[in-house]
């Protein structure tokens, strides 16, 4: 069955993606021997980002302009810049000294499939160009650290263009006058960037991408919908996860802190010193849940959520946020990811996982999974793990056709994130 645990604080996500020390640029070298160098998708904590178009101007972004920006690049890490990514590595307990020298700083284009696998579904009718992303990597002497910008893939795409006023929509606010009607192949769609650095890096990078490609970076907060969907995604594609890989999810409540006032009608004296009741103030009450599921019961799970689909009330209840989505908004915040309102859209999706863990804990903890109150921040299993602002998918032995799948239904539902227009840049 599944297992709860409860905590006063909430839990922190892995560690920020530290440096991989060791003979880490081997694949580097494989150009040399004949062979494409590609990044490494796999087996990889990334951060998520997400960047407005990159504007380019009317000078094809080729090879030999790539080596241009990478020659710029490395002109800026190597200034006084790059003592601020040393104070950066230091704060994430990387030993001063361990990553080595700057050796190289490479910018190349990639295919999708080439790092995803050519079994992506619904995208075959898209261009090379049209599927490819850019590939920059800051090779130290022990480490290397890389961005990858990757196109918006999503079910609902629109094409690759976009004309002028979408372009200054995505963009800061500058007045480009001078453009009049530029059409889309003056600028450079690549709207999902992931990141794997120290902080104080990524900083620079989105400093520096900012500066030479008049576009905005901002950190990707992803919510209750899309890992949810990812998750239910993933294990048609997949299948169950292994024995030994247990199934977890972190459950986060925007619910408010004690009220102070009430806190002094219960005590009997009413007398609160200043000190202690501006502390209860401030305490914040339960934060997160871990909810685990084993892999064997995982199964179970799934079947009864199916059998819950078809025997569900979608009637209207009592409370007032079931029929008022303004109300509904109030209680789940400003993130349009959160609140499951999108569970009463019909649009094909089925959830049965979350039926089923909901009827559970409504059973056994009287907690209402589905109140815009509750939301998952995290989730991990033995094929991936996802988080609000990471990502990363386990890859054991060569990519099958199932983890291609899987992979392009995973890119392609944080495209879908990334390009709603309805959630702002800042979120």
């Amino acid at each position: 069955m599944a297992r709860q645990k409860t905590q006063k604080t909430q839990k922190a996500g892995p560690a920020s993606a530290q440096p991989s020390i060791g003979n880490q640029s081997g694949h580097q070298h494989e150009a040399e021997a004949g062979e494409v160098a590609i990044p490494q998708f796999f087996n990889t904590t990334f951060s998520t980002h997400r960047v407005s178009p990159l504007f380019t101007g009317a000078q094809k972004l080729d090879q030999a302009r790539l080596d241009r920006l990478a020659h710029r690049l490395r002109d800026t890490l190597v200034g006084d810049v790059v003592r601020g990514v040393q104070i950066g590595l230091e704060a994430t307990d990387t030993p001063t000294g361990q990553v080595g020298p700057l050796k190289a700083v490479t910018f190349r284009w990639f295919q999708a499939e080439d790092i995803l696998g050519d079994k992506a579904e619904n995208w075959g009718e898209l261009s090379d160009e049209q599927k490819r992303g850019l590939w920059i990597e800051m090779r130290h002497e022990n480490a290397a650290y890389v961005a990858l910008l990757l196109p918006g893939f999503s079910r609902s795409r629109q094409g690759s263009s976009i004309n002028i006023a979408a372009a200054k929509s995505w963009n800061m606010g500058f007045d480009t006058p001078d453009m009049g009607e530029a059409d889309g192949s003056q600028f450079l769609r690549l709207p999902l960037l992931l990141l794997r650095m120290p902080q104080a890096l990524k900083a620079v990078i989105g400093e520096w991408l900012s500066t030479t490609f008049d576009c905005r970076v901002t950190k990707l907060n992803l919510g209750t919908r899309t890992l949810v969907s990812i998750l239910e995604s993933w294990i048609p594609q997949t299948g169950l996860p292994r024995a030994d890989s247990d199934l977890v999810l972190t459950l986060a409540f925007n619910a408010p802190v004690t009220d102070p006032g009430r806190e002094a009608v219960l005590r009997p004296d009413g007398d609160l010193d200043e000190d202690e009741d501006e502390a209860e103030a401030t305490e914040p009450g339960l934060r997160s849940m871990e909810i685990s599921i084993s892999a064997s019961d995982l199964r179970r799970f799934l079947r009864a959520g199916k059998a819950l689909q078809k025997t569900s009330n979608t009637g209207p209840g009592t409370a007032l946020w079931e029929r008022d989505d303004r109300e509904r908004r109030r209680l789940a915040g400003s993130h349009i990811d959160d609140g499951w309102g999108w569970l009463k859209r019909k649009d094909g999706s089925e959830y049965p996982l979350m039926e089923a863990l909901a009827s559970h804990l409504n059973h056994h903890m009287a907690l209402n999974l589905f109140h815009p109150g509750v939301r998952v921040i995290q989730v991990s299993c033995g094929g991936f793990f996802l988080s609000q602002s990471r990502i990363k998918i386990v890859k054991s032995g060569d990519v099958t056709d199932d983890l291609s799948r899987a992979a392009w239904m995973f890119v392609t539902l944080l495209g879908e994130r990334v390009q709603t227009d309805a959630v702002p840049l800042g979120t």
